[in-house]
């Protein structure tokens, strides 16, 4: 399994590079206090929410496996005044129905396999909050 990368980590990525600044926000960032998925493409959209529910792929597993990661809190914290709170909220709702889908899932969290899936999950969050404050720091 690749790693996956934070959504909020390619809303900024796509955002900073200038690749998604449409016409009404030439300056990279809207008024409302933040970047915003007003400022994707809907094939960008569409790949942010795609990692969002990769995400809730993550939670889930760690959740069932006793490792909680709370990935919503922490990120919420980590972007506040660098993406727009609109959508933080479309975000966190989009998660919540993709975790809502998977709270019936079995995960494998004894074998070797279960637990390397575990390291590699915790690196990828790790991975994200890192690239999440350092793309935030750079925004602000």
């Amino acid at each position: 399994m690749h790693l996956f990368r934070s959504a909020l980590a390619v809303l900024f990525a796509v955002i900073l590079s200038g690749t998604a600044i449409n016409p009404a926000g030439a300056e990279g960032r809207p008024s409302g206090g933040g970047f915003g998925l007003a400022l994707l493409s809907p094939g960008q959209h569409a790949d942010v929410m795609k990692r969002v529910e990769s995400y809730a792929v993550l939670e889930t597993f760690l959740k069932a496996c006793g490792r909680p990661p709370a990935l919503e809190s922490r990120l919420r914290r980590l972007v506040r005044g660098c993406i727009e709170p609109a959508t933080v909220n479309t975000l966190a709702q989009h998660f919540r129905r993709a975790l809502a889908v998977r709270a019936h899932y079995r995960w494998d969290c004894v074998s070797s396999g279960g637990r390397q899936m575990i390291t590699r999950s915790e690196n990828a969050i790790r991975t994200t909050v890192a690239d999440v404050t350092n793309l935030c720091r750079i925004a602000r």
